[in-house]
């Protein structure tokens, strides 16, 4: 999930500066289907930049097709092209290009190239007049490498200065910053603010028929993401349909309704839910997979499914599934050292809250308690709600001899979202029913 809010908020601050023509509509059930001429799209581009290879315009163009194909697919390959093409684009014309500079901040950002992103955004904005799109981006990469005091001061920026494009172009660019900043909310202990907030732009990006369905998919997708954690589970299930009715290849709603799915041990449902996904999986998804596959029964194709989750982590640019690898190690007991080394690599590459909590739970699993202590504060030092965790912040503060503690952060969870987790809301009502007993 984290990974593709990240990558999202990079595309909303590209859409802003690219603009589309606005035409609203009545309905939101229509959504322009541009996805369905990508490829198409792509090799007209393509044959064009044979014929014209010195036109910066074109290879602009084609990094940016190249960047859609990628969230619409996930092929990372495509990553690697729109990087190139914008380097290349950037490398004919410098200066006034602003949106190649975006695509190639984007694709680093998509690679976990977190500082080479940040760098990329700083330059530009030293040349650049009007920073709006520049200063959403920085905000998106200050997130991920968990300065959120530099995410509030780049907010502010945001908030102070004008759009230039009018209509559709500035309504979307609302809807775009509002994004982020419900980001920042959610992250900072804000859950029911973000949530109004991206309501709210949901609603907006819905008037208007040109906006890209997987964009139009990935507000629904959010908002579901939010109506989860809140624990608001009936809600969080439309929003994750309704995400996939705009673009059926919706594979953040799939996730999303697989990890709920899941919570509520409907493993069917959730097995059929991730085994639509053939192309291209993510680790997180295939953890449901093999979580439903060993629910129902089916041991040898768990363990085939965690294999392929391995060979998916190993094959991903600049370990991007690392700490999705990792939380599944973790949250099964096995590979633990392997996981723990996993954590401590991602905090040394961002301190988000997070890859914090990823590492606080990999070292209580092996037993380094004060680590654990360590991270698990450093996770909840912005009151992000998330009983997950408010989970492991129990469970660490119980095994310190804490219980009072523990007793605090387990009922926050169980309050928040009763099926937060398959296993972990179970054994949370447990623990607390035998304090409880013992008080």
């Amino acid at each position: 999930m984290l990974r593709r809010i990240s990558e999202f908020l990079v595309l909303i601050s590209l859409l802003v500066l690219w603009g589309f023509p606005a035409l609203a509509v009545a309905s939101s059930e229509l959504v322009f289907p541009d996805y369905q001429q990508r490829s198409q799209i792509i090799h007209a581009y393509e044959l064009q930049v044979q014929q014209s290879p010195d036109s910066y315009l074109l290879l602009r163009l084609l990094a940016e097709q190249y960047l859609r194909r990628f969230r619409e697919g996930m092929d990372q390959l495509d990553l690697r092209r729109a990087e190139q093409a914008a380097r290349q684009s950037l490398a004919i014309q410098p200066n006034q290009n602003r949106v190649s500079t975006l695509i190639l901040a984007s694709t680093l950002l998509s690679q976990h190239r977190f500082q080479k992103a940040l760098q990329v955004v700083k330059a530009a904005e030293a040349s650049a007049s009007n920073q709006t799109d520049l200063v959403a981006l920085e905000a998106s990469i200050q997130m991920e490498l968990g300065d959120y005091e530099a995410v509030q001061d780049s907010l502010q920026t945001l908030s102070q200065q004008t759009l230039s494009q009018q209509t559709l172009t500035e309504d979307f660019g609302h809807s775009g910053h509002a994004a982020i900043t419900a980001r920042y909310l959610e992250l900072t202990g804000h859950l029911d603010e973000a949530r109004q907030l991206l309501d709210k732009a949901l609603a907006e990006v819905d008037q208007f028929y040109t906006t890209p369905a997987e964009v139009a998919a990935w507000f629904h997708l959010r908002a579901g993401d939010l109506a989860f954690k809140a624990g608001d589970l009936e809600l969080a299930e439309q929003r994750y349909h309704e995400a996939l009715e705009r673009f059926p290849q919706a594979r953040g709603a799939l996730t999303g309704l697989a990890g709920l799915y899941g919570g509520q041990h409907r493993w069917s449902e959730a097995l059929d839910i991730a085994n639509q996904v053939t192309q291209q999986p993510s680790v997180k998804i295939l953890g449901y997979k093999a979580e439903a596959q060993r629910a129902l029964g089916d041991q040898t194709g768990a363990a085939a499914t965690e294999v392929l989750m391995a060979s998916v982590a190993d094959q991903s640019f600049n370990g991007t599934a690392n700490r999705a690898l990792a939380a599944y190690y973790v949250d099964h007991g096995i590979h633990l050292p392997e996981a723990l080394k996993i954590a401590q690599g991602e905090v040394s590459l961002r301190d988000d809250v997070y890859t914090e909590d990823a590492l606080a739970w990999a070292a209580a699993t092996n037993g380094q308690w004060q680590l654990a202590q360590q991270a698990a504060t450093k996770a909840a030092r912005y009151g992000t709600e998330d009983a997950l965790l408010y989970f492991h912040r129990g469970m660490i503060a119980l095994h310190c001899d804490n219980p009072d503690e523990a007793l605090q952060w387990l009922r926050q969870a169980i309050r928040l979202n009763p099926q937060f987790h398959p296993h972990y809301a179970d054994v949370a009502r447990q623990v607390l029913a035998d304090l409880d007993v013992g008080a």
